[in-house]
């Protein structure tokens, strides 16, 4: 084998397992010790791919788009958030995120319900559907997210109590949800704290990425709708804590 199919299945290693280890390599690729050293520096070269003492691990740090930056007409998306959509029963109580996947889920709504949300372009999304009734939290909106947010935002959603929340997630890790604002952080926890059933809908690139603040906890999340197999990482928390997965085919 040629060092650059070993450093093919070495990335798909760390990609998938989110880690490896110098003895690792040496024991599958009957290597010297010197030799795995150097397939690392050339593989941590590449994006994504952090090296630490005695091996290598998944860089699972990114940095998030703002609202204008992102699209609402990804295929991949448009598919999941369909899904999402299609899981509403009549006359649910619905908590709604803000961001592209959750207006684009509004865009998909058909169905008798209630929604309560952070977010103008959900709001704008569903402005000609008689059969929901619209809530729209207040507080200060933010430019980056294009989310009302803040702790006027985090105390209205108390007074409510909702079927399902559906939460915007803009990095999801072994950690759980993380976002670039600790308000954003602290209104998803509120909504999920006041909701039955608690709904992320993440493209896989979202997936194995965290960003600064924890907001949602794996303990909090009912059901995750994606639509690759997460990596091995995030399935080991998948399945300690009986997050209900279900891969749509996009």
């Amino acid at each position: 084998m040629t060092q650059d199919e070993r450093l093919i299945e070495i990335s798909a290693h760390i990609k998938n397992r989110g880690k490896i280890t110098i003895e690792e390599i040496c024991t599958e690729y009957g290597i010297s010790y010197d030799s795995a050293r150097r397939d690392l520096v050339k593989l941590t070269r590449q994006p994504g791919i952090l090296r630490i003492r005695g091996g290598a691990i998944l860089d699972d740090k990114s940095v998030s788009l703002s609202f204008a930056q992102r699209s609402m007409e990804s295929p991949v998306k448009q598919k999941l958030a369909a899904f999402g959509a299609s899981l509403v029963k009549e006359k649910d109580i619905l908590f709604i995120d803000a961001g592209t996947t959750c207006a684009t889920l509004a865009r998909h709504l058909d169905t008798p319900c209630s929604i309560i949300t952070n977010s103008f372009e959900c709001l704008y999304e569903v402005r000609n559907k008689s059969m929901i009734k619209k809530s729209v939290l207040g507080g200060s909106f933010d430019d980056f997210s294009h989310a009302i947010l803040g702790e006027m935002t985090t105390q209205q959603i108390r007074c409510y109590q909702a079927n399902k929340a559906f939460i915007g997630v803009s990095a999801l890790s072994s950690a759980g949800i993380t976002t670039d604002l600790e308000s954003d952080a602290n209104l998803k926890k509120a909504m999920a704290a006041q909701s039955t059933q608690v709904i992320c809908i993440a493209e896989a690139s979202k997936i194995n990425t965290q960003l600064m603040y924890q907001s949602c906890a794996w303990s909090d999340i009912d059901l995750l709708i994606t639509n690759e197999r997460p990596p091995e990482t995030i399935m080991e928390k998948i399945d300690a804590f009986g997050v209900e997965l279900m891969i749509v085919e996009c």
